[in-house]
């Protein structure tokens, strides 16, 4: 009997990828994915609780934002 990997959702992936640290915008959710619909993604897991930053950038006469999650310095314990 075979077990099907359930498919994750843009949301999820997205959601993932910038748990991990890592910045996006719409290009690059495009390019890494082919996720046409990215800023309504962002604006689902926003609706959700979810804190996502953003910046405007101007890069080569070009104006976009980027996004990501605030990740919590790890936290070291000391005497260990």
């Amino acid at each position: 009997m075979q077990t099907r990997q359930t498919k994750q959702s843009y949301k999820q992936i997205i959601h993932d990828y910038m748990l991990t640290g890592n910045s996006l915008s719409t290009y690059e959710a495009f390019d890494l994915w082919q996720i046409t619909c990215f800023l309504q993604r962002v604006s689902e897991l926003r609706a959700q609780g979810v804190v996502i930053q953003d910046k405007t950038v101007k890069r080569n006469g070009k104006t976009y934002k980027t996004y990501w999650i605030d990740t919590p310095a790890p936290q070291t314990v000391e005497g260990v």
